[in-house]
């Protein structure tokens, strides 16, 4: 199965035009998150990803080895509404969709240009490669939980 990266022109076009496809008012198949809340979760880990928002580290041994490969590198998904997230990936809140929309976009070219490399919560260490595809993945999973 070929993972989706950021770091890919071709599956970043793909994840964008998706992205734009949501509206204000789409409803998630599952989840608490309404659209607008969902593209500031998004935002916030690219945010995290990027150092521009500091987190607190939680991560293990487990976790940075088994757990992160298995999430990182292989196209295994998670399970819909039993993730529990990080307090800082839902720090943002909503002000214009418009706003919010070329926020993440912004977000997006930027995880594309290989700067993200701070340290994930859960996973340690992450390279701007590793950041290309969660930050692909992440994305990925809220679009299909908005049916985009």
């Amino acid at each position: 199965m070929d993972i989706g990266t950021l770091m890919s022109s071709s599956h970043r076009g793909l994840i964008l035009e998706r992205l734009r496809r949501v509206r204000p008012e789409t409803s998630p198949a599952w989840g608490s998150l309404d659209a607008p809340r969902m593209l500031c979760h998004v935002a916030d880990m690219m945010r995290i990803a990027l150092g521009d928002l500091p987190t607190k580290h939680k991560h293990s041994f487990l976790s940075r080895t088994l757990v992160k490969s298995l999430v990182v590198n292989t196209g295994l998904k998670p399970p819909r509404g039993k993730v529990q997230t990080a307090p800082e990936m839902l720090t943002s809140r909503p002000s214009s969709w418009e706003a919010d929309l070329s926020a993440c976009v912004e977000l997006v070219d930027r995880v594309a240009n290989g700067t993200a490399n701070a340290v994930h919560p859960a996973f340690g260490p992450l390279s701007p490669e590793e950041w290309g595809r969660l930050c692909w993945k992440h994305l990925n999973h809220h679009l299909v939980q908005f049916g985009v």
